[in-house]
């Protein structure tokens, strides 16, 4: 080494022994000023975040600013390292009783951020009033900044990691209640509003719509709980539910929701509910019709769980939502018990037109809004965007590869035809009848 690089270190070394005997200047001043110190970070605090300045949370706040103040001040007057130390039980507490109020884990990053700028404004007050050199001072400002960093980032893992411990716990704790007292209903046990309202959020003396939501599909064995509670909050966006819907997770992939319908609600936004589950692939929904009371509770969740065979069988992307109350649909749940069964029985009404080609899906959907319509070729016309003569093209092959005319057994093809649209591919014959349309 030479002669200039020995004499910068040693230059370096006395900087540092230095800018080190200041930091403990600095924090023995504080330490006189202990109280006023502690006052006005709590100040900061109170008066910046509006979820901690509640009176019952006060004593917490000051004991937790307290505690990390002596913390602080006695690591720089004795130079000790972070990973000799840990938090003060009064910060961990603290944090723990805000999860308990429900106050976010923001509002405890940000007190921390507060308190730790009220503090390093201190300490460069006391900086401006050393008797040193100003690059001395500069040196020291930057050394105190940067050692306060490291704290606050220390400490804000320490804490919450405390809240979000204790969040979890209390929303497992939550879970637990809610699902005690919804099997205690759907059971037909005894059912006490009030207490059901004061534990769960949810009043049991309005009208429910309730639904099962679930994924299927791959990659079943992560934890699909968050995309089922948005499916949730969108079913109450969906329905014009004032209020959060009921959630109770049953797996890592189902959930049961019911939500709260307006009195004079025009029903359920079923487009809406439809188009954000069709962008989150597995998403399915089914959902019972809506009904009053206790008994409506009950009723509209065994419709939606009968609906689960439609919504898991079917292959058509506009099924993976359905609803209890559409024309059919109940039957649908019924002949969709045993999908071989009824395949065999759509083939025995619709003969070739069950096929699982393009054309017989073009004829199907053609023929299943006619008779839908009460046979008008007009409404048909307008409502698959085609050519009266088309139509009638269209019913005329249709009966030709049935074989017979759809006046015959017409109750049975309606329901064929229905099943077809929305079960799809799983009901249908891949068998190589190709009728043209």
């Amino acid at each position: 080494m030479s002669d200039e690089s020995t004499r910068r270190t040693a230059a370096e070394d006395a900087s540092a022994e230095r800018v080190q005997a200041l930091v403990v200047l600095v924090g023995d001043r504080l330490q006189r000023r202990y109280g006023e110190v502690t006052a006005s970070m709590n100040a900061a605090i109170e008066s910046t975040i509006e979820d901690l300045d509640a009176p019952e949370l006060a004593d917490m706040l000051g004991a937790s600013v307290e505690g990390n103040v002596a913390t602080i001040l006695h690591m720089i007057r004795n130079s000790i390292p972070l990973e000799r130390v840990q938090p003060t039980t009064a910060a961990t507490e603290y944090a723990i009783r805000l999860a308990r109020r429900d106050v976010p884990a923001a509002a405890l990053r940000r007190a921390y951020h507060i308190g730790s700028d009220d503090l390093l404004n201190q300490m460069f007050e006391e900086i401006q009033q050393l008797e040193c050199a100003p690059d001395l001072k500069l040196k020291l400002l930057h050394y105190l900044a940067g050692w306060m960093h490291k704290y606050v980032d220390w400490i804000t893992r320490a804490v919450l990691d405390a809240h979000e411990k204790e969040r979890l716990a209390l929303l497992q704790q939550t879970e637990d209640v809610t699902s005690t007292l919804v099997e205690q209903v759907l059971g037909g046990g005894p059912a006490n509003p009030e207490e059901f309202g004061a534990k769960t959020g949810y009043r049991l003396d309005g009208t429910h719509l309730g639904a099962v939501v679930w994924t299927q599909g791959p990659h079943q064995g992560a934890d699909q709980t968050h995309a089922l509670a948005a499916v949730a909050e969108t079913l109450a966006a969906a329905g014009g539910a004032g209020a959060r819907p009921l959630f109770v997770p049953v797996d890592r992939r189902t959930a049961w929701v019911w939500t709260a319908m307006p009195p004079r609600g025009t029903g359920v936004d079923l487009p809406r509910l439809r188009s954000f589950v069709q962008a989150t692939p597995g998403l399915r929904v089914a959902l019972g019709k809506p009904g009053s009371g206790v008994g409506g509770f009950r009723r509209t969740h065994e419709q939606a769980e009968a609906l689960r065979t439609v919504a898991s069988s079917a292959a058509a992307p506009h099924s993976r939502v359905v609803f209890y109350g559409d024309d059919g649909m109940a039957v649908t749940a019924v002949l969709a018990r045993d999908i071989a069964s009824t395949r065999r029985w759509v083939a025995d009404v619709l003969g070739p037109l069950a096929a699982d080609t393009p054309a017989a899906e073009r004829l199907r959907e053609t023929v299943r809004v006619f008779l839908r319509t009460g046979g008008s070729y007009v409404q048909t016309s307008e409502e698959l965007v085609l050519h009266r003569n088309t139509v009638k093209y269209r019913l005329q092959k249709a009966e030709e590869e049935r074989g017979r005319p759809f006046t015959d057994n017409r109750l049975d093809v309606e329901l064929a035809l229905h099943v077809c649209c929305v079960l799809g591919r799983p009901v249908l014959l891949p068998k190589t009848v190709r009728p043209s349309g």
